[in-house]
């Protein structure tokens, strides 16, 4: 059972992406259990039949990542539909526009963690679905940290869909787990705005003085944030509910457990992460893509200056421009291959 909040969780979405220079088109999603999910895109300026689709992370939604815009018109969704392709940020169910399962409104520890990546997985699938019926034939899925969870193994379950797979800051095993009680992970965590932008600033591990973030980022992502997170009556007024499955998953990932084979996914594959990045790093990233042997073209790239959300921070056109390079040498060689058309 679903409440769904799909209406008034877009309107604010939808209200600021109005004053954009692109217009953004917030896409309700009709996907397993009655779930709405949202797509929000971004049209190119000639149509074609290449889209992008952007998969967030653990915490926040598209319009507060890859949708986020620094000044106008000035957003990763906006740099790629600027490239002429059909560029889409995918909500999860229980982030920004998509429907709250009903478990977020209850207790927290009445009800499984919220949100698996197998889960997260089906729900690619429907944007995915979405795009192939809007006439694109070339989809490359471009996803960050626990999101690259979920992507990947879609890619594992329909090898043939995707155009190429991009893994931004993904979760790595790591090389030394440490032995202990098991943790608990309940329906839902509590957050406030300001901790979740407190952390964006990584301070534990970046050099004294260092401050990496966009400087828009300061007095307005915040309160995004909060007007695209979950407020439940009776919680306190700056408490927000975040879906706990992402956490579990990430805890399993880093155990070395994934819900998908890895030699399953047929796709490039692009690991790219930042060298402040504290989930992943070069030795990781190395084995990491190994384990993908059916992948007929991997890339690997550190950006220095960089941490786990450099899609936020003052160098984030370095990331921009790393991905756009890797989707335009894949959409070369299958153009040479004859394979313009993409997948059926």
């Amino acid at each position: 059972m679903f409440m769904t909040s799909f209406n008034t969780l877009a309107g604010a979405l939808i209200l600021a992406s109005q004053a954009s220079v692109a217009k953004v088109e917030t896409i309700p999603l009709h996907a397993a259990n009655a779930t709405t999910v949202a797509l929000h895109c971004i049209e190119p300026s000639a149509s074609g039949h290449r889209g992008v689709l952007f998969i967030h992370g653990s915490s926040f939604p598209t319009m507060l990542a890859s949708g986020f815009e620094f000044s106008p018109g000035d957003s990763w969704l906006r740099f790629m539909a600027g490239r002429g392709y059909k560029a889409c940020g995918l909500d999860f169910a229980g982030f920004g526009a998509s429907d709250r399962p009903a478990a977020m409104l209850g207790a927290a520890d009445a009800a499984s963690p919220v949100l698996r990546a197998t889960e997260a997985a089906g729900e690619i699938a429907r944007a995915v679905a979405f795009l192939r019926e809007h006439g694109m034939t070339s989809i490359h899925v471009v996803a960050h940290s626990w999101g690259t969870i979920p992507a990947a193994t879609f890619a594992a379950q329909e090898p043939a869909a995707l155009a190429s797979l991009t893994l931004f800051g993904p979760v790595v095993p790591r090389t030394a787990t440490p032995e202990g009680k098991q943790e608990a992970h309940p329906a839902w965590f509590p957050l406030t705005a300001e901790e979740r932008y407190g952390q964006l600033k990584f301070r534990s591990v970046l050099p004294a003085g260092v401050s990496l973030l966009d400087p828009a980022m300061a007095g307005r992502w915040a309160t995004a944030f909060d007007a695209a997170t979950l407020h439940v009556p009776g919680d306190k007024p700056d408490q927000l509910r975040i879906p706990e499955g992402p956490n579990l998953d990430i805890q399993e990932a880093a155990a070395g457990k994934y819900p998908y084979d890895p030699a399953h996914v047929t796709a490039p594959i692009f690991v790219v992460y930042g060298n402040y990045d504290v989930i992943v790093n070069d030795e990781g990233a190395r084995a990491f893509i190994a384990r993908f042997t059916a992948s007929p073209l991997k890339w690997q790239m550190r950006i220095d200056d960089g941490t786990h959300v450099m899609h936020l921070e003052r160098n984030r056109r370095s990331l921009y421009e790393s991905v756009a390079s890797f989707i335009h040498t894949v959409d070369s060689a299958r153009q040479e291959g004859g394979d313009e058309q993409g997948a059926p």
